[in-house]
């Protein structure tokens, strides 16, 4: 079975596939290293494939056979057949599986419905079929013969990374963190395996006997491979071995030997490839390689050794090894016969030679150009030599960068002695919407500019008014700001494009979002108008008692209050006014004083009284 991932070989080695970050398919013959097919699909940047495994197909139809001959075919594996045709199969990010017929070097079929999300582990058996695994926590199990599902269920809370199916169909083995064991006619859990700390990358199963098999596991950033015995009646909690690598591996491939030797062979990340072999024999301790490969380049004319990496390997049946090693762009295939004389076997090649020598016979290959008056017709794979223009000329020549600019609002702004234009601004909205760049939307949406929104909705085509309606939803639940801009954009767009808007099928499902936003704002409106409401009697209370507060401080006194003499303490305050109080001591006082001098008055007369009769007594007792 073919290792899944992103690059494989097919089971019987012809060929090699590779699936890169944009999203091409490649495919090599191993026998002479040519590449054969490129297959660029649709929207290969936005979805690219994430994971590739080679299966064989029937190449007659379900249809066409009658009951006794598909009752006869169940008896016989699929790869027993003659009429069995190759078929990469690939699985991408938005969850459809692709089948690639190299045949037909087309799409055969696209298996759909099956996953929502990226497709993350697939295998393939003889017995089972295809079967996939994504990160929406199901594993499916797809029906070839009529594009469709055959079964679906749920493999855990975490997503599966690598599957394997054992050699009679009947059972499956699912990894994340954790392998499970699973009964593909009951869907049933048989046992676990426990041992890795990260994702599970590969998962590779062994064949002994017709009792005895053996699993293969390999996990990111783990320097070895654990084996496991496959007993549904044992419970080992750790594998019965493991096989120690310098590096991570990136590919494995697996091969059973006779007396129940297991042979494996592991590329690892720096570079190299590394031979095991192992025979089981129970638990036993970690097992060294028994050869590591290694390819360099030729050391006749250069000072140091540079190593050319080994990308992937398989076992053939002939017990050699088919490696693939320098770059995607320049690929080698090697068969290489294992030297145990050594435990390192260096292979001393020269690849600028190989190199030259493919390009010569590609080109040699290659049909010669049909020319038929000004029309010319290019074979496949031969490309258009581009034209040399000249620099001085303007338009096209621009920079990207320097044309945005030109289409910015902010240029005419910018620009000294230019007044800013009133006219459309269709085509950096049209830029920004296909390209989905935030900075150009912002510079075409946000402008408060009425005549420039009427003008730029007027001359929008009709295919960029979904795309815009989506722009302003996420607009409108922004920031106040953005929400003025998008109603702006809103009313201008359903005034210009009312009636292709009311032709369209969709309408409701366009406007939902826009609708429900605009609901659920006046639903607000009542309670936003009684809190204003309470708000607004509440300040007005607050400004009209300091109103009254600053009036009664900037009014004259009604009443003066003086604190009155110790003297009068006696007198009654609260019923004599001050101001009489005041005159009437006055009064007081001015009567005091006649009186005490009348009083002097007086007293002076009867002191010269007295003092005549005195006198008078004197004299007459002098008299006397």
């Amino acid at each position: 079975m073919a290792s899944t991932g992103c690059s494989a070989f097919s089971q019987d080695g012809q060929y090699y596939a590779f699936c890169g970050s944009d999203g091409k398919l490649k495919i090599w013959e191993t026998a002479n290293g040519r590449l054969k097919h490129e297959y660029t699909p649709n929207r290969h940047l936005s979805s690219p494939w994430s994971v590739l495994e080679w299966i064989s197909v029937s190449s007659q139809p379900m249809g066409n056979v009658s009951p006794t001959a598909r009752k006869r075919r169940k008896r016989k594996s699929i790869s027993e057949e003659a009429d069995q045709k190759a078929i990469v199969a690939m699985g991408s990010v938005n969850g459809k599986i692709t089948l690639y017929d190299i045949a037909a070097a087309s799409v055969g079929a696209t298996l759909e419905n099956g996953h929502s999300t990226t497709v993350t582990a697939m295998t393939w058996s003889a017995y089972a079929g295809l079967i996939t695994a994504a990160d929406d926590y199901h594993i499916v199990e797809w029906n070839l013969q009529e594009n469709g599902i055959k079964c679906k269920w749920k493999s855990g809370k975490a997503k599966v990374t690598a599957l394997a199916i054992l050699s009679n169909g009947k059972s499956l083995l699912s990894a994340e963190r954790i392998i499970k064991w699973w009964n593909l006619a009951t869907k049933q859990l048989i046992r676990t395996f426990t041992g890795h700390a990260n994702q599970v990358t590969f998962l590779h199963v062994i064949k002994v006997n017709d009792t005895t098999n053996y699993l293969i596991s390999g996990a990111s950033a783990d320097g070895h491979l654990s084996v496991w015995a496959l007993d549904k009646h044992k419970n080992d909690k750790a594998p019965v071995t493991t096989l120690a690598m310098q590096d991570e591996a990136t590919s494995v491939s697996t091969l059973g030997m006779e007396e129940s030797q297991i042979v494996v062979l592991a590329t690892i990340r720096s570079g190299q490839a590394q031979l095991f072999k192992y025979q089981p024999n129970g638990h036993s301790k970690p097992l060294k390689p028994s050869l590591s490969v290694a390819v360099a380049a030729d050391i006749s004319q250069k000072e140091t050794v540079q190593q050319t990496p080994i990308l992937a390997g398989q076992l053939t049946e002939d017990e050699k090894l088919l490696l693939a090693y320098g770059s995607y762009s320049n690929l080698t295939f090697e068969k290489v016969t294992p030297d145990f004389s050594d435990k390192v076997q260096c292979l001393i090649r020269s690849d600028a030679k190989k190199s030259k020598e493919k390009k010569e016979e590609a080109v040699s290959k290659v049909k010669s150009t049909a020319i038929e008056g000004n029309v010319e017709y290019l074979a496949p794979g031969m490309g258009v030599q581009s034209q040399k223009r000249n620099r001085t000329t303007s338009g096209s020549q621009l920079l990207l960068k320097d044309r945005l600019e030109n289409l910015s609002l902010n240029t005419d702004a910018n620009t000294p002695r230019r007044t800013p234009t009133k006219g459309a601004n269709t085509q950096l909205l049209m830029q920004g919407l296909n390209s989905k760049d935030k900075t150009i939307l912002a510079t075409a949406l946000f402008t408060k500019d009425e005549t420039l929104i009427r003008n730029t909705i007027a001359k929008l085509p009709v295919q960029a008014i979904t795309p815009l309606l989506k722009e302003l939803t996420v607009m409108l639940q922004g920031k106040t700001y953005a929400s003025k801009i998008a109603v702006m954009w809103l009313q201008a767009l359903i005034t210009t494009h009312a009636a292709h808007l009311m032709s369209r099928p969709d309408i409701a499902e366009i406007l939902s979002p826009i609708l429900s936003f605009i609901d659920a704002k006046l639903m607000l409106v009542t309670a936003i108008q009684r809190l204003r409401g309470r708000v607004s009697l509440i300040t007005g209370q607050i400004s009209q008692a300091k109103e009254e507060h600053n009036k009664d401080i900037m009014q004259e006194s009604m009443l003066v209050y003086q604190d009155s003499d110790s003297s009068d303490e006696g007198a009654d305050k609260d019923d004599v006014d001050l101001n009489s109080v005041n005159s009437e001591s006055d009064e007081n006082w001015a009567e005091m004083s006649d009186q005490d001098v009348q009083d002097e008055q007086d007293e002076e007369d009867i002191r010269s009284v007295k003092s005549e009769d005195n006198d008078v007594y004197d004299d007459d007792s002098i008299h006397s």
